[in-house]
């Protein structure tokens, strides 16, 4: 009767020994495939598409244009000119979202929102003019005097607007707006040819303004 119970323990021993080993390469082998199942959801969960945009899900209304490229020969011909008189319009730009149509109408409702002193309309293929009426302070306030300070006492004025559009390809609408301005006044130098308006750069006060007021818009939509 001992004999038979150490030979079932021995039995018994060896077969939970085997068992062990069995789980044991089970385990040897199972280990590389999970390792590599980790590898391989790694860049899968990089490529996931996501539909919310990488800014944290705002959507963008408004950006600004791309710079223009510097033209050499532009600036030799401009360096050492006087800022007054020179008759070349400043401009702000922006592209936003939406079409030429909803922009030039946002522009038309926006002016006669203001209750500006405004007429010489005119709208073309690509844009939309206007000239707006100026009292003393406005003027002084848009435009630059230049060599003009203190030799004129101003009176009034008028600027020249003009907002011009453009469709781009992904749904944005690029918008530059350009302003010229004419002073009304009287030169103080009694033996200046006379003369009663004069020509008066801007300082990009009013159409950055405007373009301020057309991306407000779009946000306040959004």
């Amino acid at each position: 009767m001992s004999t038979s119970r150490k030979s079932i323990s021995r039995d018994s021993s060896r077969s939970l020994r085997k068992r062990a080993r069995v789980r044991r390469g089970l385990l040897a082998k199972a280990l590389p495939l999970v390792v590599l199942a980790q590898f391989l959801q790694k860049p899968l969960a990089a490529q996931a598409p996501t539909d919310k945009p990488a800014n944290g899900g705002a959507v963008s209304v408004a950006r600004p244009c791309p710079l223009p490229a510097a033209d050499p020969k532009h600036k030799a011909k401009t360096k050492g000119k006087g800022v007054a008189g020179s008759n070349e319009a400043a401009s702000a730009c922006l592209e936003a979202k939406g079409s030429a149509l909803e922009i030039q109408e946002f522009f038309q409702s926006y002016v006669r929102e203001q209750a500006w002193r405004f007429g010489e309309e005119k709208i073309v293929a690509d844009g939309w003019l206007f000239a707006r009426y100026l009292d003393k302070n406005e003027l002084l306030q848009f435009a630059r005097e230049g060599l003009f300070a203190a030799r004129v006492k101003w009176s009034e004025g008028k600027a020249y607007v003009q907002v011009t559009t453009r469709e781009l390809d992904d749904g944005f609408t690029r918008v530059e707006i350009t302003a010229r301005f004419q002073g009304a006044g009287q030169s103080v130098d009694r033996f200046a040819p006379p003369r009663d308006s004069w020509d008066l750069d801007s300082n990009g006060t009013l159409e950055q303004g405007l373009i301020a007021a057309l991306e407000a818009h779009l946000k306040s939509l959004h």
